[in-house]
């Protein structure tokens, strides 16, 4: 596989010195974040249940790249799963991939990289797991991320995005009141923006369940896919009840 070049990565948008409004807030909360109750309570068990589901697509991955990796939860549990992988994180808040490094000071940390979500300084086609956990409600535009998560994706890798419905602008309004414990009909049709632009950014859906494991957060729909050589304007999946993931 390609090797990641730092230096590479295009810089951020706005054109200025600051950072993005959603990095702002986000470098704000750094310090703190890894002491919010929502780390253990809902945080924590999602990324288990993503990273058994990428146990189940490849269990032994040459690269696995985290997107919105904020403090490195994630990647810290991959690296336990994945011994072996060399581990990729991607965040938009310098503030996040400070404290990151920080943790991971004299562990043999992953490799952290600062960049927009569309535009990633990663090869085309060398990443063979990617995750995104309750990332995807802070794109204001998701077709750009889209596309760079299926540019960077290998041909025979997988993507597990963890989504929040009904929280983003171009996410249906209806799924706003909808992603509750009970309602799976709601869910299903809240989902169907995020499903219709995966398939138009060129994946083919192969799984989607609903994680419904914390009250005071809205059930996530996770959604395993891989890179369709024939791209179709929708994809047929299942939605299925979540229990906790095996660990």
């Amino acid at each position: 596989m390609e090797p990641v070049e730092p230096a590479s990565a295009p810089a951020l948008p706005g054109g200025g010195p600051g950072p993005s409004p959603v990095a702002a807030r986000f470098d704000s909360w750094a310090a703190a974040y890894d002491s919010s109750i929502l780390q253990d309570a809902f945080y924590t068990r999602l990324h288990r249940h993503t990273l058994h589901l990428a146990t189940r697509a490849n269990p032994a991955p040459h690269r696995l790249l985290d997107l919105g990796c904020g403090t490195g939860r994630l990647l810290r549990a991959a690296a336990a799963r994945f011994p072996h992988a060399d581990l990729l994180g991607v965040d938009i808040s310098a503030g996040m991939l400070e404290r990151a490094k920080a943790v991971d000071a004299g562990r043999g940390s992953p490799t952290y990289l600062q960049a927009d979500a569309a535009r990633l300084p990663v090869a085309d086609g060398s990443v063979d797991v990617v995750t995104c956990t309750a990332c995807s409600h802070h794109w204001t535009e998701p077709e750009g991320p889209l596309a760079q998560l299926r540019r960077i994706t290998a041909d025979d890798g997988v993507l597990i995005l963890a989504h929040l419905p009904g929280i983003a602008g171009w996410d249906l309004a209806a799924s706003a009141g909808a992603a509750r414990r009970s309602d799976v009909r709601a869910v299903r049709s809240g989902t169907s923006r995020l499903t219709e632009l995966l398939c138009d950014a060129g994946f083919r859906i192969t799984k989607a369940a609903l994680y419904a494991e914390c009250p005071v957060m809205p059930t996530a729909v996770v959604l395993c896919a891989q890179p369709d050589s024939a791209p179709r304007t929708r994809s047929f999946v299942r939605l299925l009840r979540s229990g906790a993931a095996p660990r």
